[in-house]
Parts: structure tokens; C-alpha cells; sequence
């Protein structure tokens, strides 16, 4: 008995489910490829040695009309420094704001030499001193890095003789700002000595409250090692919100520059807290200028779609079930609808003589047509897609694979048991 024939008469049922079946096999595809790839893409863009994945945080404000007109609001600064506060405050754990900025500080009556200077070990010229407007006096630009208590702690810096900065009695509208040097300041500067600054268009007294010990690091712009030697290391408030009312143009300035952070997230945590953590951060704020500037834009979007996707992996996990479920229902009914509408051709060629091996290889062979073409269609569509995972084809493809299998035995043993009940015999 020809398969062509038994085909035939089922040739619609057979079409329905191959489309029934390739659904279900691209579902299962798409839903194993997003998460395994995104995963996969994030985790390609931190070093797998590091103890944390490091992420640089930075604001979306890069026209400078745009950033001038923002800073002008106060409202808008607000914003800016409460969505900080939140990400320094109440973070999740595992995940850290880590707030630094390099920058060139105008000292006054500078003591120190050129290797001070901001730019010096670049390749870049130092300019040397000049007369500052705002102080009215001869000013040199030196190196200096603002940071945040919690990025202080997070590299283990230290001051040298057990002597510790008053992180507490750091107030920018106080007297002065207790500041630490670099190790290679020692012979430039003393414990109490007061600096004259620019801060920002800002008169600002500085107090050398203590100094760094040699070879004192963080990281840093992608340095690892970024030594702090030669540094005037001034520590961040805890927060300036509420503040700006004063001095607006300088809590303006200070708040974007504060913004300018790494965010260091425990490899413990799912690839998706630290844009969970920023998500909430924007809501209490209602600041949503930020990028991850660490992570290219598509990313970014990437990942905070499939930090959503985890958050109801439950809800996805269950629909994808109930799918499953559907397209086996359906794939059951219309391979049962086949088989009774055969039935009768097959009993009928039994009668006539055809033998039990050629009647299998039939029905074989059917099942092995509608599989192939399973398939090709699966291959054909997973081909079209943007997304692509070798682990989930195979996979995927494996249960192609198994269902094939498991419906040959069915129709192998449907056939014992139908010859087993109408021998020839009975006609």
C-alpha cells in the first residue's frame, strides 16, 4: 500500500498540524534564546575575573544648550540629586553606587610642582599658573577626584597613621571641607593646612585633614590601578538635596558630577537588579536622563527587558505551559481525526492481502513526511528571526526528534492492536 494514498485523504489535517507544531517548537525556541542570549551579551561586556560587573552611570544630557537649560531649574536639580540619594541610600544589596569624577581643582598660592598639575602624565600640557577671576589670585589646575564615602570604602582607601576623615562634618555651605592628599603630598603640605579652591565658580576653603598612604588606587575609566598619589581627594556629602537654593549654579554643576558613577552589582545577583534598582531610582525621582554608558544603548534596552521578563518569569513560564498544552491538544486531535479517517483504507487493504510490514512502512512513512516537513518549516522560520541560539535549536530539535519517535511507536502498536481485533478472517 502506497503512503501517497493514506496521505491524500488526510493532506489538510496533516498541513494544520505541521503549522500547529512549528509554533509550538518556535515558542520554545524564542523563549530559551532570549533568556540564554541575554545573559550571554552581558555577561560579555564585564570581565568574568572580577568580583563584581562593573557598570558606568552618567546622565543623557550631552547637548550642552540642553544640559545649560536643564541645570537652570531647580526642580530639575532636585531631581538629579534625590535620584542619587536613592541609589546611595536605598540601594539594594549587592548593588553599589560608586560615585567618583576626575577633574582639574584651582588651588590658590599652589605650593606644589608640576607633577601636581591636571594633565601632567597624560601627554597633555599643563598650563601653569594663571590669574583665576573668580578668587582674584594666581591659581594652578592639580589633579583632584571627588568621591563618595561608599567609593572610598569600596577600594579600601585609607588615611595614613590611623588618622580618619570626619565623612559626617562634610558640609560644602560649612567653614571649610576637610579634604586627604596624596601619598606624595607630604613634603608640600601638612595636617590642617588650608587651601584656597575654585570649586566650581565657587570660593571654597579646603582643610588638609590627613593623607593617603603610597600607591593608594581605585578604579578608574577602565584603569584598574588608577593611583592616587600625586591627587587632592575631596569626599562627596551625603547628599546635597535641598541645598541648591543658595547656590544654584554650583549644586547644579556638583549634582550632574556626583551622577557621573560606576555601579558595582555582587556577580550573585541577577543580571537584571542593578536596572530594577535604577527603575525605582527614576519613579521616586522622576529623573530619567541616565545611560549606562559601560553597556551599548541596545543593551541597556535589551537587558531591562529581560530584567522584566525575570520578574514574571513565573507568568511567562505559565503561559508558555499553557501554549504547549494547546498545541498538543490540538496536534492530538487532528492526528486521532487522521488516523479514524485512514482507518478504514487500512482494514480495507488488510483484507485484500497487504501485509502487516507493508502497512507499517505506511504509516511510517507518513508520520516520518509529517515530521520533515516539521522541520523544514521550524529551520525556515528560526532562520527569520533576529535572534539566534545553537543550544536552543538543538534542543528544540531534539524534541522534534522525540515526538517523531514517540508517535511511530503509537502508530506501530494502533496497528498490532487494530490486525490484533479484525483478522482476515472476519470478512
Amino acid at each position: 500500500m502506497k503512503a501517497s494514498s493514506l496521505l491524500r485523504s488526510t493532506y489538510g489535517r496533516s498541513v494544520a498540524k505541521t503549522f500547529v507544531l512549528a509554533f509550538l517548537m518556535t515558542s520554545i525556541y524564542n523563549v530559551m534564546s532570549f533568556s540564554t542570549s541575554t545573559q550571554a551579551a552581558i555577561s560579555r561586556s564585564f570581565d568574568e575575573s572580577a568580583k563584581v560587573d562593573m557598570y558606568s552611570l552618567t546622565d543623557r544630557l550631552t547637548d550642552p544648550a540642553l544640559f545649560e537649560g536643564y541645570r537652570r531649574n531647580l526642580a530639575n536639580i532636585e531631581k538629579v540629586t534625590r535620584f542619587y540619594d536613592y541609589l546611595e541610600q536605598n540601594a539594594p544589596d549587592g548593588v553599589q553606587l560608586l560615585s567618583a569624577f576626575d577633574q582639574a581643582m584651582p588651588v590658590a598660592d599652589f605650593a606644589g610642582g608640576e607633577t601636581f598639575e591636571h594633565g601632567y602624565g597624560t601627554g597633555a600640557r599643563t598650563q601653569g599658573p594663571y590669574e583665576d577671576p573668580i578668587l582674584g589670585k594666581s591659581v594652578v589646575n592639580v589633579k583632584s577626584m571627588q568621591l563618595s564615602r561608599s567609593t572610598f570604602d569600596f577600594y579600601n582607601l585609607a588615611e595614613q597613621d590611623g588618622t580618619e576623615l570626619d565623612w559626617d562634618g562634610v558640609n560644602y555651605d560649612g567653614a571649610s571641607i576637610p579634604v586627604l592628599l596624596g601619598d606624595n603630598y607630604k613634603s608640600v603640605y601638612a595636617v590642617g593646612d588650608q587651601l584656597t579652591v575654585d570649586y566650581y565658580s565657587k570660593p571654597t576653603q579646603m582643610r588638609v585633614s590627613g593623607f593617603l598612604p603610597p600607591s593608594a588606587s581605585m578604579f578608574y575609566q577602565e584603569n584598574l590601578n588608577f593611583f592616587l598619589d600625586d591627587y587632592l581627594v575631596v569626599p562627596y556629602p551625603k547628599s546635597i538635596t535641598g541645598m541648591a537654593t543658595a547656590h544654584q549654579d554650583f549644586y547644579g554643576i556638583l549634582a550632574f558630577a556626583m551622577l557621573n558613577a560606576n555601579i558595582a552589582v555582587d556577580q550573585a545577583q541577577p543580571s537584571g537588579a542593578v536596572f530594577r534598582a535604577l527603575e525605582s531610582a527614576a519613579t521616586s525621582s522622576q529623573f530619567d536622563h541616565y545611560a549606562l554608558l559601560s553597556v551599548p544603548g541596545y543593551l541597556t534596552q535589551f537587558a531591562s527587558v529581560r530584567a522584566l521578563v525575570q520578574e514574571n518569569f513565573a507568568l511567562v513560564v505559565t503561559i508558555e505551559i499553557l501554549v504547549a498544552a494547546a498545541a498538543v491538544v490540538v496536534s492530538a486531535v487532528l492526528t486521532s481525526s487522521a488516523i479514524r479517517r485512514r482507518e478504514r483504507r487500512i482494514r480495507v487493504a488488510w483484507q485484500l492481502g497487504e501485509s502487516r510490514s507493508d502497512l507499517l512502512r505506511a504509516m511510517l512513512a507518513i508520520v516520518a513526511v509529517e515530521y520533515a516537513a516539521l522541520t523544514v518549516a521550524f529551520l525556515t522560520i528560526t532562520q527569520l528571526l533576529p535572534n539566534h541560539d545553537s543550544s536552543a535549536l538543538r534542543l528544540c530539535l531534539g524534541f522534534i526528534a522525540l515526538f517523531s519517535a514517540a508517535e511511530m511507536l503509537h502508530r506501530r502498536s494502533w496497528l498490532q492492536h487494530d490486525i490484533q481485533y479484525h483478522p482476515r478472517s472476519e470478512l
